[in-house]
């Protein structure tokens, strides 16, 4: 395994965004000693991404190999596990198809990396840039986080115990530790419906952690995530927790086999359903009955009115998916147990 980068970026019809991202990727900067590679991962585009991302990397110089592979089945954890089994570097570094690297994004990683060398997971921090105005309820922080804008953190340091929510934008990781979670068996739940892409990066960071590997945050990482307009409405946004409701329903799952194992207790379909029953009603309980009902009566532009589009949207997955609810269980358990049978630190669930 050569030293050195693979960058993965995975696309759906990227044609509209991908110039500017390529551009900001020849640019960076590459670190004495490693070598570089960009694994593009056409997802089932129908829009000529594959040639048009060809013709515009000849265009901006080619300063190092790219590789085009196709993903034919829709679905952002589809091409995310296609592209990271395809790297053939020692670091993988994951960039969306809106997200522009400064140059010395591949500097600063190798430099955090050596300063932190118990660190084998890099987050960075990332600027919003706007098409046109930003509109006023991008100024809660909850809502900016959700759209990937910031930091996970107020300030530069390693991550909480136990905490294992990942951003996939920007995120570096070591290639081995990919290939270590592989053969134990993980396949992402999330992410690979259409439409769906969210929840792989966190089922990642899940995997990582339970390695026992450390995560470090530092805003000397900087990249920028393009907003346009189109994505900036209360519709789109609602849309986005819509999806997250369907990524807790996993995530959830995660956490009754976690809670499982530790507590030594078998898990069936029924006891599962109630867990998961049981986690809805505890978030749901969280908010006012007043809420609800203006949830429902009385729509407006408030955060506790996407929490509850979040809350919404798990209990119509629950009832869509929980049918299958012990294949997916069994998925988890087949590749989470024997982490936690080894994990020498222990796992709290955050």
């Amino acid at each position: 395994m050569q030293l050195g980068f693979s960058i993965i970026l995975c696309t759906y019809n990227g044609v509209s965004r991908l110039e500017p991202t390529l551009a900001h990727i020849t640019a960076l900067s590459i670190p004495p000693g490693y070598a570089v590679e960009l694994v593009f991962i056409d997802n089932a585009s129908t829009d000529d991404t594959a040639g048009f991302t060809l013709d515009t990397w000849e265009k901006l110089g080619a300063p190092f190999p790219l590789r085009v592979i196709e993903e034919k089945r829709p679905g952002k954890g589809h091409a995310v596990e296609t592209g990271y089994d395809t790297a053939a570097k020692s670091y993988i570094l994951t960039v969306d198809d809106d997200n522009w690297l400064d140059p010395d994004y591949l500097v600063k990683a190798v430099e955090l990396f050596a300063a932190h060398p118990d660190v084998s997971i890099l987050q960075g921090v990332s600027e919003a840039v706007f098409e046109t105005a930003a509109p006023a309820w991008l100024i809660d922080p909850r809502i900016a986080k959700q759209l990937v804008i910031g930091g996970p953190f107020e300030e530069t340091g390693y991550f909480p115990p136990n905490y294992f929510y990942v951003w996939g934008a920007g995120l570096v990781i070591l290639r081995e530790d990919w290939v270590t979670l592989r053969q134990c068996g993980l396949s992402f739940l999330t992410s690979k419906l259409p439409g769906k892409a969210a929840g792989e990066d966190s089922e990642l960071g899940l995997g990582l952690t339970l390695l026992g590997r450390k995560a470090y945050y530092s805003t000397e990482l900087k990249f920028k995530h393009f907003m346009p307009t189109g994505r900036l409405t209360w519709d789109k946004l609602k849309q986005n927790f819509e999806v997250l409701g369907y990524v807790s329903y996993y995530m959830s799952l995660y956490a009754i086999v976690v809670d499982g194992y530790q507590k030594g207790r078998a898990i069936n379909a029924l006891s599962a359903k109630k867990q998961l029953a049981a986690t809805w009603l505890t978030h749901a309980r969280a908010l006012t009955l007043k809420q609800h009902v203006a949830y429902w009566a009385m729509p407006r532009e408030e955060y506790y009115q996407l929490m509850l589009v979040e809350y919404y949207s798990r209990l119509k997955w629950i009832a869509k998916l929980s049918g299958n609810i012990m294949q997916d269980v069994q998925a988890i358990q087949a590749w989470v147990v024997p982490l936690l049978e080894r994990s020498k630190v222990g796992f709290e669930w955050p």
